[in-house]
């Protein structure tokens, strides 16, 4: 069983003395070790002459079968353990930047109350690396904005976020209440950058809505937006509950904005192939249970299960 985690950890970090490291074994050991299981198999699993290195057709095949090996061992090893012990673990997260430190947190310390023994280890990334790292199993649980169908990952609805304007005080939009995305175009705008799902959609309702204001600067997340806006005559578009803590501050304003424009917030996880169910490590599986039940209203989950089709349904098994 040492020797299966030691090679997948090699694999996965693409370096024998990484996946060493993670076993406190030496680089030499560990090379030793997977050189005795690939005799052992009569087949070579991992290239050796080139960097990184990479695996061969047999060693991806059998990556993927003992990760699903060793994913069912853990998750039994759990149930037998959460029988007569306490649920604890860890459970990893990787989020994108503008899913909100703040109501992330907030999550985890509710949580972390009601299950002291979990710990929750989250990182921020850009959308395509969360999706990467959910499929190469380098998180549990990935949270992004627009989800979509990705191979080997499945989603749920988690909130939808209400998009307003910001700017500064000072500035003449300041003073309305509500503006009308046809207005826009009267004043320069920061935005994200396109290669990112929110800075793609943004542009998409400025157009439906014949305005094309002068896009000045992007950037990849919202706090460096918020920053620019704050000491600039720029405005900019996000999810208004970004921007609550620097309104109450004094140092943006908000400015409802119409016609109404959403942002939906997913969780995604990999789903394993073949037809049987998948089924959660039971600290990340209470773990995802808690965040579809506070990351927002529940009506949003209910509404946006049946307007697919779907009936309401635990995370485990369900695929979208």
């Amino acid at each position: 069983m040492l020797s299966l985690r030691l090679f997948c950890d090699v694999v996965r970090l693409q370096s024998f003395s990484l996946g060493a490291k993670r076993h406190h074994i030496t680089q030499s050991a560990a090379s030793q070790r997977i050189g005795a299981l690939e005799r052992q198999l009569g087949v070579t699993l991992i290239d050796r002459s080139v960097r990184p290195l990479t695996v061969t057709p047999a060693g991806n095949l059998y990556f993927n079968e003992v990760q699903d090996l060793l994913e069912r061992y853990d998750q039994l090893e759990s149930k037998i353990t959460e029988l007569g012990a306490e649920l604890a673990g860890e459970v990893r997260v990787d989020a994108i930047y503008s899913a909100g430190i703040d109501l992330l947190q907030k999550i985890e310390q509710q949580f972390q109350v009601r299950y002291p023994q979990v710990t929750i280890a989250t990182r921020y990334r850009r959308p395509e690396e969360v999706y990467d790292a959910v499929r190469h199993r380098q998180c549990d649980i990935g949270i992004v904005s627009y989800p979509q169908t990705w191979r080997g990952v499945s989603w749920l609805h988690l909130r939808d976020e209400t998009m307003s304007v910001i700017c500064n005080p000072g500035h003449p939009l300041a003073t309305q209440n509500v503006v009308h995305a046809s207005e826009l175009d009267r004043w320069p705008m920061i935005s994200f950058e396109p290669g990112l799902p929110l800075g793609r959609h943004i542009r998409r309702y400025l157009r439906k809505h014949g305005s094309e204001p002068s896009i000045t600067n992007v950037f990849d997340n919202i706090d460096t937006l918020k920053s620019a806006v704050a000491v600039t005559d720029q405005i900019a578009i996000l999810p208004k509950r970004t921007a609550v803590r620097e309104v109450r501050a004094g140092t943006l304003a908000l400015v409802a904005l119409r016609p109404k424009l959403t942002r939906p917030l997913g969780m995604i996880y990999r789903r394993r192939s073949g037809a049987s169910p998948q089924t959660l490590p039971p600290a990340v599986q209470a773990f995802a249970d808690f965040l579809l039940e506070h990351a927002g209203p529940k009506v949003d989950l209910a509404a946006d299960i049946l307007a697919a089709g779907r009936r309401p349904q635990p995370l485990v098994g369900a695929t979208v």
